[in-house]
């Protein structure tokens, strides 16, 4: 009997990207990183400018008004922030690119030794800019409504048979897992083996990031505000641990739709 190795379409988009930013087309640039402030002294507009001309193509924070190929591929989309590290002396600022699991990608920093804070976070920026690859976007073959990514490791003689089986796999595996609390709906995207998130498809923050604890099926989780917390997989619902104010936790459980 044939054998046939298939990837799941969401593993096979997460991992066509590189650590590479240059691999990425559409960059989202934070309102705010801690208690910073992008359009402080016009750096977002720098940033922008800069990412233009490098052939990237800038979307809203708000995936409501993404284009449609950013919609269907969250992960295709990095989250560009920009952080203040000044020191007493020197006016500093560092750029982080983080993908959808919110993982930095590169960061780039640059000082200036203007003492003025606009003019110094100005130059500070486009310093740590002058080396900003530009956008060479890998052209994925999964975002396809029939990709090839099928190795078959055997001959079969029932060669129908197989090949039905084969796009039955493919047509299954290209739907996102989409989960739901009642209240609003989640894509469950993997990023690796050990390790998903859950998507809520109007925001570029992942909902929540789940990575796999030393306990099968129990994951350590963050929450979209930052908050670290359990989740785990009970009876095909994937269930998160969320605290109230008085320390005790009750459940938030997603059921598959």
């Amino acid at each position: 009997m044939k054998k046939i190795l298939h990837l799941s379409f969401f593993s096979l988009f997460a991992a066509a990207y590189s650590q590479n930013i240059s691999n990425y087309e559409y960059v989202s640039i934070a309102a705010k990183t801690g208690n910073f402030e992008s359009g402080k002294y016009g750096l977002n507009g720098i940033l922008n400018s800069k990412l233009k001309a490098g052939k990237y193509e800038i979307v809203s924070e708000s995936s409501e008004s993404w284009p449609d190929a950013a919609k269907k591929n969250p992960c295709g989309v990095l989250k560009a922030e920009i952080e203040d590290t000044s020191t007493f002396l020197k006016n500093k600022v560092q750029v982080n690119f983080k993908d959808c699991s919110g993982k930095t990608l590169a960061s780039f920093e640059g000082k200036s030794n203007i003492k003025e804070y606009e003019p110094g976070f100005k130059d500070a920026l486009n310093m740590a800019l002058k080396n900003l690859p530009a956008s060479n976007p890998v052209k994925l073959a999964v975002i396809t409504e029939n990709p090839k990514h099928t190795v078959a490791a055997e001959a079969d003689p029932v060669k129908s048979t197989a090949t039905q089986t084969q796009n039955n796999t493919i047509k299954t595996e290209n739907k996102a897992e989409i989960f739901s609390n009642g209240k609003m709906m989640l894509n469950r995207i993997f990023i690796s083996d050990s390790q998903f998130i859950l998507a809520n498809p109007n925001n570029s923050t992942p909902y929540a990031i789940f990575k796999e604890s030393t306990k099968k099926e129990v994951y350590r989780v963050q929450l979209q505000d930052g908050t670290q917390t359990l989740g785990y997989l009970e009876d095909g619902n994937i269930v998160i641990e969320v605290a109230h104010n008085d320390g005790s936790f009750k459940k938030e459980i997603y059921g598959r739709k």
